[in-house]
């Protein structure tokens, strides 16, 4: 699939998925939508890739939905569409892609992140932002409510309270106040976003790709679930982790002090 609004390049086993409609500050549209969700799937079906980083190219992360859509949506719903299928029909699947998702993700917030530019954040596993950076959940202010599954996400991130203040303000929040209340995990210079992206990519990376996968799996089902049901998938997890070619290849290669093989696993 050629790419229109996105950017997707592979590299020492990283997938980067770059927002790139700099003109209009990588603002939302439909198309976009489609092509986040295909490249995901594409990286997390690609052997050669072992973490993805999704950032924006330019001064901004996304400044939101593309306004021009805006006057279309309430067109098309004023002669009976019954709704905005086509906007969120890439991206209607993409809470559910990044649960199941086997390869651990970060995003790099590199500008301003508003509207669906701050939702589609939320599901990734690492949030890292620029020092300039700014993020609001604005959907009040143009007579929506946030989408994505973010009413799920956000109160998990920063509890009811936090997550009813940014939600129903629609303030644009500064990266220090992300950090502060754990919407993000870290804060860096700008021109340093992308190679702390990639150093973090790295030391994932030192894990074994089955390992990340269930560590993944584990945390996700964690959101929902009680003690017993984590320490019950735990318990599975490490029984594949032990019967795996992995376990023995990464074992062997710390105890002789080198770099695991994977190559070799897969023959």
């Amino acid at each position: 699939m050629a790419y229109e609004t996105i950017l997707y390049e592979v590299a020492d086993e990283i997938a980067t998925i770059t927002l790139n409609r700099q003109a209009k500050l990588n603002a939302y549209t439909a198309t976009m939508g489609y092509e986040i969700v295909d490249a995901m799937r594409k990286a997390d079906d690609d052997r050669d890739v072992r973490v993805i980083i999704l950032t924006g190219a330019g001064r901004a992360f996304c400044a939101g939905a593309d306004i021009s859509g805006f006057a279309d949506n309430i067109k098309s719903r004023s002669e009976g569409d019954s709704g905005n299928s086509e906007r969120r029909g890439g991206m209607l699947d993409y809470p559910q892609l990044m649960r199941t998702l086997r390869k651990p993700s970060i995003v790099a917030i590199n500008g301003i992140a508003l509207g669906i530019g701050a939702t589609m954040s939320l599901p990734r596993d690492i949030r890292i932002m620029a020092d300039t950076a700014k993020m609001g959940f604005i959907f009040s202010r143009v007579g929506l409510m946030p989408e994505l599954g973010s009413s799920y996400f956000l109160p998990r991130l920063i509890g009811a309270s936090r997550a009813a203040e940014v939600m129903l303000t629609g303030r644009h929040y500064t990266a220090a106040e992300c950090l502060q209340m754990g919407l993000v995990s870290m804060v860096v210079p700008v021109d340093d976003l992308v190679t702390k992206a990639r150093e973090m990519a790295a030391e994932i990376i030192l894990g074994s790709p089955l390992s990340l996968a269930l560590t993944r799996r584990g945390l996700q089902q964690a959101l929902n679930g009680t003690l017993e049901s984590a320490m019950e998938f735990e318990g599975f997890a490490l029984g594949q982790c032990y019967s795996s070619p992995e376990y023995r290849e990464y074992v062997s290669a710390f105890l002789e002090k080198r770099k695991p093989d994977l190559a070799r696993i897969r023959k």
